[in-house]
């Protein structure tokens, strides 16, 4: 090759030279770690791309997975009914007539009128109760007003379940003592403890002189259901129809709703379809990243990975095995409709999954979420294995960073190897080059002397 730049003393272009000779030098080695950092970065991006589906699989297999989350229950009212309901899994499909006699109250006590808030009472000592325990509060000249009195109650520790208000009318300030809880076990009781004391004017209940004026009684809710009398000290009914809750909106006496309990087979409907999905996401995943086009000879990231292989084959046989026992009404996917394609993908039969729902619904719970092998919780926890931190994934991702930092450190090596190589190249041509010079020097002497003979 022609060299045209020219160099101090000898026209050779050293720079040029020297940059082509350590270029040739470096090409074999960063060209092999170029080539094996882009695979192991493929197969690292693959690797993340698998356990992505598999996050998404171990999601809609946990739901799956839970006996409880699949067997859901529906309860239904009219639209106008008094009632609203819902119900658990351990609630059994049927239908009740419910009847609303009276919503639950809380107690509410109405004292007579004062001047104002600032009015005193007197001193002295009250004690008030709840179903749920009593206080006694001390009542001095510092706090001996309504608007003390008041204050003193709601700032006691020991307050068992009630609240202190003034309400202010024509005729003057009232206390107002009102229960925290509805129902019979919320009565308020108050009583000044001695006899012919100024609080006497806040007392109520028996043996005292029930001076309070009751604004509300405290009553518990009843119903009827089925015909059969309920009462809840509270607005919402729990445990007279197991699994099932009722709230109480209204009181409708005469008036009988119904309230039916079925399986939720909507949303037992889509966690299937959801599955099905999850699960096709994995294989498509799994298929495309050990793919190998052998006309253009295009391989996936993954092809030949012992990790990614095992997990197909992991969750192809736990999708194969039947469960339960052989009285069981179903024991395999495909006898609700889901099949297995040529592609490794599963394929639903919707019409198939609603027969085998209306036909024996907790059954087909059973299949996906028995306790030891339904089919859910046995591939919930082979993709859990996979995907914890110590898992073969994580084992997989922890070598091919560490292959990627180990390339990075030889390239490293590389880089300062080169630069040593370079300095010395560079020494060598400087040498030459000074001796061309020196040569050259010479030549001119000589071919003078010679002339001048």
């Amino acid at each position: 090759m022609a060299i045209t730049a020219a160099g101090l003393g000898s026209g050779l272009d050293v720079k040029s030279l020297v940059d082509q000779l350590v270029a040739a030098e470096r090409q074999p080695v960063a060209t092999r770690l170029a080539t094996q950092e882009a695979r192991a970065t493929a197969q690292l991006t693959g690797i993340g791309r698998l356990k992505s589906a598999l996050a998404g699989f171990e999601d809609a297999v946990g739901k799956l997975a839970d006996l409880d989350q699949f067997q859901q229950r529906t309860a239904t009212v009219p639209d106008d009914a008094p009632i609203a309901a819902t119900a658990t899994s351990a609630a059994e499909p049927a239908s009740y007539e419910v009847e609303v006699l009276a919503l639950a109250t809380a107690h509410r006590l109405v004292s007579g009128a004062f001047a104002s808030a600032e009015a005193v009472v007197g001193t002295g000592q009250l004690v008030i109760g709840t179903g749920a325990g009593s206080m006694q509060i001390e009542i001095t000249t510092a706090n001996q007003t309504l608007a003390g009195i008041r204050d003193a109650i709601n700032a006691s520790a020991n307050n068992p379940g009630l609240r202190a208000s003034i309400v202010t009318g024509a005729d003057g300030a009232h206390l107002i003592l009102t229960a925290t809880a509805t129902g019979t076990t919320g009565a308020i009781t108050v009583d000044a403890l001695a006899p012919g004391s100024p609080l006497e004017a806040l007392e109520f209940g028996a043996g005292t002189t029930n001076a309070l004026t009751q604004a509300s009684a405290a009553a518990d809710a009843s119903v009827l259901i089925d015909g059969l009398a309920v009462t809840s000290a509270t607005n919402s009914i729990e445990g007279a129809i197991e699994g099932v809750s009722i709230d109480l909106l209204e009181a409708a006496p005469g008036e009988t709703v119904t309230l039916s309990v079925g399986y939720d087979t909507d949303a037992a409907r889509e966690s299937v379809a959801k599955f099905v999905d999850a699960y096709n996401a994995v294989v498509g995943t799994v298929n495309e990243l050990t793919a190998y086009n052998a006309d253009t000879g295009a391989a996936g990231a993954l092809l030949g990975d012992a990790a990614t292989r095992a997990v197909k084959t992991a969750l192809r046989e736990a999708l194969g095995q039947a469960t339960g026992n052989a009285g069981d009404v179903y024991r395999t996917l495909a006898e609700i409709g889901i099949s297995t394609a040529t592609n490794g993908k599963l394929t639903l039969d919707a019409a198939r999954l609603d027969t085998a729902l209306d036909t024996d619904f907790d059954a087909v719970g059973r299949l996906f979420a028995g306790t030891d092998d339904g089919v859910a919780v046995r591939m919930k926890g082979i993709v859990e294995g996979y995907l914890a931190g110590d898992g073969r994934l994580g084992a997989r991702e922890t070598t091919l960073k560490a292959r990627l930092e180990d390339i990075s450190d030889r390239r490293s090596v590389l880089d300062t190897r080169m630069e040593q190589l370079r300095k010395r190249y560079q020494s060598q041509f400087n040498a030459l080059d000074r001796l061309v010079s020196q040569l050259n020097q010479t030549s001119s002497f000589l071919t003078r002397q010679l002339e001048n003979l």
